[in-house]
């Protein structure tokens, strides 16, 4: 019986990795689980570390996405690392100005006062408080990161609804005075002041009556105009009807002065003086004389 021929196995060795290669593979690896690491904190929510710049007279509010919380501690104004963790948002302190004009997309402000309606142009200064930037995010949150979004859906509705809440009740005159607007903004800054937005100044100009008001204005004019005239032709008449009674009075008083002088030796002294001046013969004269 043939039997098979031993076969021999021979294992192949392996040489050990250079120190160059294992350094290379870890460092590999490292990137690898930091690509990773990153791409899913992108995902849920982180952002690209890197630096982040602060301008001047704006501070940075620090929100900690990890811990889900806000950092007391704000930013000053320069440059600053920004985790990945980290969302900074730029808060403005110094101080801006709120336009609301007939030229600007949110129009002008209409004003009911007492006695009509107006178009006002308005125009509030205001600050963010720092110490309350925290507060403010906490209350409003992706409003209060896009600050022109906050003006728009907050605060520019506030300023239109304290001057009509300070002034309605007002006449115009008074109304579009200094205590209209110290009203107003002092209603601003009774509901924003504790919020941490300081009002500091509040302008009322370029006064436009609607159109209904316009001629209710001109009519109403035009009516006071004919009465003042009415009024002075009737005094102009009494003026005329006193003069002409004191003319009277006074031909009346002549008159009787007049009358009263004609005595009847005041005729007859008028009637020598004629005869006087007849010219008669001198007998006839002297005889008249003689009589």
């Amino acid at each position: 019986m043939a039997t098979n021929p031993r076969q021999t196995i021979t294992l192949k060795h392996t040489p050990p990795l250079s120190p160059r290669t294992r350094t290379l593979g870890i460092l590999g690896l490292v990137l690898l689980g930091g690509f990773l690491f990153l791409n899913l904190s992108l995902q849920r929510g982180g952002h690209m570390a890197g630096p982040t710049h602060i301008a001047p007279g704006n501070v940075g509010l620090v929100i900690d996405n990890y811990h889900g919380t806000i950092e007391k501690d704000l930013m000053p104004a320069g440059t600053h690392w920004q985790g990945i963790w980290e969302t900074v948002i730029e808060v403005p302190t110094a101080q801006r100005t709120l336009s609301l004009t007939s030229t600007d997309p949110t129009g002008a402000v209409q004003v009911n006062t007492a006695s009509n309606m107006l178009q006002a142009d308005v125009s509030a200064q205001y600050r963010i408080d720092p110490d309350k930037a925290d507060d403010l995010y906490r209350a409003y949150q992706d409003q209060f990161a896009d600050l022109h979004q906050f003006e728009a859906v907050n605060l520019e509705p506030a300023v239109k609804g304290a001057i009509n809440y300070a002034i309605g009740d007002m006449d115009t005159a008074t109304a579009l005075t200094t205590a209209g607007k110290q009203n107003a903004l002092k209603t601003l800054n009774d509901e924003w002041g504790g919020r941490g937005v300081v009002f500091s100044n509040l302008m009322i100009r370029g006064i436009e009556q609607d159109q209904a008001s316009k001629d209710l204005l001109s009519t109403t004019l035009s009516k006071m105009q004919e009465i003042d005239n009415a009024r002075l032709a009737l005094q102009q008449q009494g003026f005329d009807n006193q003069t002409l009674l004191q003319q009277a009075m006074a031909e009346a008083t002549v008159n009787r002065l007049q009358n009263s002088t004609l005595t009847d030796l005041y005729v007859q002294d008028q009637e020598l003086g004629q005869v006087r001046k007849l010219y008669l013969p001198s007998d006839q004269l002297m005889g008249l004389l003689n009589k």
